[in-house]
């Protein structure tokens, strides 16, 4: 998984600042050149629709698993013989609670903190023609996630309010959620993702992709899958 993900970005900056380069077409005429770059379909896709994020812990100490609902852009390089690239960003809210080791998903009526979530996905996989007429397409690749998370202190929550369970500041406990984001591989998610697209002209295809997202922090802790991502969402790409 790791050489794809390297292939994949290595790839994808290469694109922004390397020039394409041209290769002569043997023919009885004059040669024509055709460069790499253009033998690749390039779309732009926006994404929206729901992520699940799985909280094993007891509903008595934290929210239920929440849904948080995304937006995403990205991009799609396809190659001639089925190789796909991609990048994709997706931005979600979700609440959480400090209860004295973790940050703990969270209910409106017990949120401590904010956190404004980013999700940056590299991918890489492979297109399927579902028929002959080539409209239906299937997609299947795997790469990694990388989540940052940013927490602010909750609307209506004072700084100086206590935690009922620790006694801790709510300013201390924004501090503490902040770390736990960034500590122990909390940030980083291996993924799959499955893509289906109805090409409707050739400018543009419509369609829904669902990927999942395993914690890396939460396995490597003995956590198991607490942290766990489900992600569905509608997709328009535009070429």
């Amino acid at each position: 998984m790791r050489k794809i993900v390297v292939l994949s970005s290595i790839f994808l900056f290469s694109l922004s600042f390397l020039s394409a380069q041209e290769e002569p077409v043997p023919s009885e005429e004059p040669a024509e050149s055709v460069s790499f770059f253009s033998q690749i379909d390039k779309s732009l896709f926006f994404t929206a629709g729901p992520n699940l994020l799985l909280n094993t812990d007891s509903s008595t100490k934290s929210a239920p698993s929440p849904v948080m609902y995304s937006l995403g852009i990205g991009g799609d390089f396809s190659f001639v013989n089925g190789l796909l690239l991609q990048t994709h960003a997706s931005f979600f809210t979700n609440y959480y609670l400090w209860d004295g080791e973790n940050a703990r998903p969270a209910e409106v009526e017990n949120r401590t903190a904010t956190a404004l979530s980013f999700m940056l996905d590299l991918t890489g996989g492979y297109t399927f023609n579902l028929d002959e007429g080539k409209k239906h397409l299937l997609s299947v690749a795997g790469g990694l996630g990388f989540l940052f998370r940013h927490a602010l202190l909750s609307n209506g929550v004072d700084a100086d309010e206590l935690n009922r369970e620790t006694g801790s500041s709510a300013g201390d406990d924004v501090s503490d959620i902040n770390g736990t984001f960034f500590s122990d591989l909390n940030f980083l998610y291996p993924e799959f993702a499955f893509s289906y697209s109805y090409i409707l002209s050739e400018t543009w295809k419509a369609g829904a992709e669902f990927r999942t997202y395993l914690p890396i922090g939460a396995l490597a802790n003995g956590h198991g899958v607490d942290g766990m991502i489900f992600s569905l969402a509608a997709k328009l790409n535009y070429r």
